[in-house]
């Protein structure tokens, strides 16, 4: 019996499954498959269907992994879409498929007999299917995940970007907090921990399949991990620094030949209400974590009517207080970069919303640049209401123009007035950046990135080859992205396009590519070139 798992990318709040990274979803899938018995199991993306024309070969059931509730623009490919579902389900009737993940059901409407929805988590339903005959609905326990989890590290050599790709590693389910915003998910479940042992026997069962990149994300709040539930502070649980200890060392002890460890969600509500235990915290995941690292913070609106009526994490001075914290202790820098800074995620769309709110969260943002402070990523984004929360029940899906308009100015100003700035300062221009991976083309730019939590986009004007590895230094910022040459650069080989991009060259640009002698001898006047001058190739 052959079992196809296909990859529809998923992109949730706790959970990002588009290439590099490679989901939870799929991984526990395959663990179901093979405990419950299946031999043949194997997996696709949806890219790779998409160049087959979603034909399946001989293929008796399959699992549909789809869903992106925080919809993003991608380089690694896009997330499957209904109509593709519908498709795939159409060509292929003599296949059975069951459709599970983060999709939201009630938008789903299939007249397929051989498509069938499953709810709750389709890793318990697959298992329990196959193993028992039970085709009934179910939540998988914390146990059961853990069986899943290492079972299923096999089917990472599947992966058609395989072995260059990134890990998603789940601490548990479930927010913490006592209440929880008005768009939150995990609130849904109930709090449950995986002990630190089982995550790292997860990540060292990955690596021995040969998996080196890693990020710890699928959760609502790393610094909550493990938090003792029965002391609680503001609505939030006492941090547990010891279990965080004990997985961020035991990670390092076993897997010495890892290359990224990096993290995800972090509630800077947790950091406030706690400090000496969040500072404690910090420093375990900058002395163990590789640089480049990137803390989101649920910060979502700096207006204190928008976070009282929907319950938000924390206020500005909390968000801000966190802030500087992993400034303080997360900036050092290795290899060049930061080891650690903070992200914000701002949504619009929020109950109590109005015209000052876009504002005031512009206000937030520039004294934190004024301050001196640093923001990896600001995270802007529209709210799309997930099923059963609160948010839900109470959203319109109407903007109202003036608002939107609002809205909009006030994100150009973030993007043009804060976000440039804090590349400069994160990435000085003569940063050399390594192990880029060429992600795509955009005519004849190259674009590039490393692995790892929110990478830069480095725009490159040279028509690369797909996926291959490089290292790059910055020569000059575009809006939330960078533009870079090769390293070592070569003067003879440079392309007109090259020469233009440089900074102080300009209109010259024409000339030097005719004399390359003279061109050497001017790059060697700019300060741009001052960092990597030794390893200029004539």
């Amino acid at each position: 019996m052959k079992f196809l798992i296909i990859d529809g990318f998923v992109d949730e709040p706790t959970c990002l499954g588009v290439p590099p990274y490679i989901s939870t979803y799929v991984r526990y899938v395959a663990g179901a498959a093979k405990l419950a018995g299946l031999r043949d199991v194997h997996y696709k993306t949806i890219t790779e269907l998409r160049e087959k024309d979603f034909i399946l070969e001989n293929c008796e059931y399959s699992t549909i992994i789809a869903g992106n509730p925080v919809p993003g623009k991608y380089l690694g490919g896009n997330p499957i879409e209904l109509k593709e579902i519908e498709e795939i389900a159409k060509k292929n009737r003599k296949t059975k498929f069951f459709l599970g993940g983060p999709i939201q059901f009630e938008n789903c409407y299939f007249d397929h007999s051989n498509l069938k929805i499953i709810e709750k988590d389709i890793e318990a339903f697959i298992f329990h299917f196959f193993r028992h005959s039970d085709s009934s609905f179910r939540y998988r326990s914390i146990e059961e995940l853990n069986e899943f989890a290492v079972n299923g590290a096999f089917i990472v050599n599947e992966h058609p970007r395989y072995p260059d790709i990134i890990a998603e590693i789940e601490t548990g389910r479930g927010c913490p907090r006592v209440t929880h915003c008005s768009f939150c998910v995990e609130g849904l479940f109930e709090v449950d921990f995986r002990e630190p042992k089982d995550i790292i026997e997860e990540i060292y069962t990955l690596n021995q399949y040969g998996v080196k990149h890693f990020r710890i994300g699928k959760q609502a709040d790393l610094y909550s991990y493990g938090g003792d539930l029965s002391k609680i502070k503001n609505g939030f649980p006492k941090p547990n620094s010891l279990w965080i200890e004990y997985l961020y060392k035991g990670i390092r002890d076993k897997i010495p030949n890892i290359k990224t460890l990096h993290l995800d969600n972090v509630n800077p509500g947790t950091i406030a209400n706690f400090p000496e235990e969040s500072k404690k915290i910090t420093e375990i995941i900058v002395e163990h974590n590789t640089p480049g690292d990137v803390a989101a913070f649920g910060m979502e609106s700096a207006d204190p009517l928008v976070i009282e009526k929907n319950s938000l994490k924390a206020s500005p001075y909390e968000v801000y207080f966190a802030i500087e914290m992993l400034n303080q202790i997360g900036g050092i820098r290795e290899n060049g970069i930061p080891k650690l800074l903070p992200g914000i995620n701002l949504i619009k769309g929020l109950i109590g919303e109005n015209k000052d709110t876009f504002r005031k969260n512009y206000e937030f943002l520039l004294k934190v640049k004024e301050d001196g402070l640093l923001l990896r990523r600001i995270n802007i984004r529209q709210i799309k209401p997930s099923n059963k929360t609160q948010i839900k029940k109470a959203y319109s899906g109407k903007d109202e123009k003036i608002l939107d308009a609002i809205f909009r100015n006030y994100r150009e100003k973030i993007r043009n007035e804060i976000d440039n700035y804090m590349l400069k300062q994160i990435f000085p221009e003569g940063t050399i950046l390594r192990n880029l991976i060429v992600e795509s083309h955009r005519g004849d730019w190259s674009l590039a990135r490393q692995i790892g939590t929110y990478p830069i986009t480095v725009n490159i004007p040279k028509k690369i080859e797909i996926h291959k590895k490089i290292d790059s230094f910055v020569i000059a910022y575009r809006e939330r992205s960078i533009v870079g040459f090769l390293f070592p650069f070569s003067i003879k080989n440079a392309s007109l396009k090259e020469i233009e991009e440089i900074p102080g060259i300009g209109k010259k640009a024409s000339d030097y590519f005719l004399n390359k002698e003279t061109f050497k001898k001017e790059i060697s006047k700019l300060k741009i070139f001052e960092k990597i001058r030794a390893n200029l190739i004539d």
